[in-house]
Order: structure tokens, then sequence, then C-alpha cells
């Protein structure tokens, strides 16, 4: 079962982001019952605008293990999209993109620093946060980490999205 939902994760993730010009790396993994995606994605709005198109968001990162597993496992040498984001003034006015309670956080020294403007986490590649702005231009390329949690029946709903997007890839090759 492992298989076809990553299998089915990833036609969709591919499906959505022609139109975003986000693409998937290929790199997978799972930590605490949880399966993640690693996407190549310039800038935040765009990765977890995929993340969720997907019924996802970016990853909540909730314990210094879940930071080490993410680090080991996608953050080789680039930097990694958070679902981190600020929501007030204040420097440390940051949130959890899909709700959860901000428990753990791994901010290098003198971060969050909203310095012009920045409203956004990402990591650095020996796992600190910073936070910065979408359009940033932090040296290197910057990954997104999808965090795709299990729900009753989501296998069936991956399925179906997959047996939706096969068929209309049919109906185009008969168009075509």
């Amino acid at each position: 079962m492992h298989i076809l939902k990553q299998v089915a994760l990833s036609a969709i993730l591919l499906a959505s982001a022609s139109a975003q010009a986000v693409t998937t790396t290929g790199v997978t993994g799972d930590f605490g019952g949880h399966h993640y995606i690693e996407l190549n994605a310039s800038n935040w709005s765009d990765a977890e605008a995929t993340a969720v198109s997907m019924g996802a968001h970016l990853v909540a990162v909730n314990s210094q293990a879940e930071n080490d597993f993410l680090i080991s496992t996608f953050g080789s040498g680039h930097a990694l999209w958070l679902g981190f984001h600020r929501t007030g003034p204040n420097p440390g006015d940051f949130a959890w993109t899909n709700g959860d309670a901000v428990t753990y956080t791994n901010w290098a020294a003198g971060e969050p620093n909203n310095w012009g403007g920045e409203q956004y986490a990402h990591t650095y590649t020996n796992g600190h946060w910073n936070d910065v702005s979408d359009d940033s231009g932090y040296a290197g390329p910057k990954f997104g980490v999808v965090e795709a949690v299990p729900e009753p029946g989501g296998y069936a709903m991956l399925a179906a999205g997959l047996a939706l997007l096969g068929w209309t890839a049919r109906r185009k090759g008969r168009a075509g």
C-alpha cells in the first residue's frame, strides 16, 4: 500500500505542479507515520500552493527528531521551505500552515529577525532555521517538503485521483 500512496501523491503533484512551475525531485521519506515529498520550488508561495493542491501543507516540524530526519533525508546541500509563516509584526509571530501548535523551533542565532519584511521560514543546510522573504535572493536553490498525514479513507481518495488523472490523459490522447 505504501507504493500506491507514493505513486498517487507523486502523480497528483506532477499534475498540479505543471501549472505552478513546481516539480517533485523524486525524493520521498516516511517518519512518524507521515509521508514526505520534496518539491523543487524557488519560492514559498508556490511550494505551499502545490502542497495545498495535494490536500496537504509544507512540513510542520514538531521535534528535533523530525528536524534531523528532514535534514538527513532532504537537506543535503540545499535549503528547505517549511510550512512556517509570519502571522504578526513581531519577529517571533509564526504559525504552522497546517494548524499545528508551535511546540518546537530551531532558529539560528539571531533569527527570526524580520529583516526587510521576511515572512517565511526555511532551513539552512545545518538544520537551523532562518526567516526569509518569498522572493529572497538567498544563495542556493530552495526546495519545499510536503508533509502528507494519512487520514481514514485517504488511500481511496488518492486512488480516485489517480484514476481521474489517467482518464483525463486518455481523453487528451484521443482528442489529439
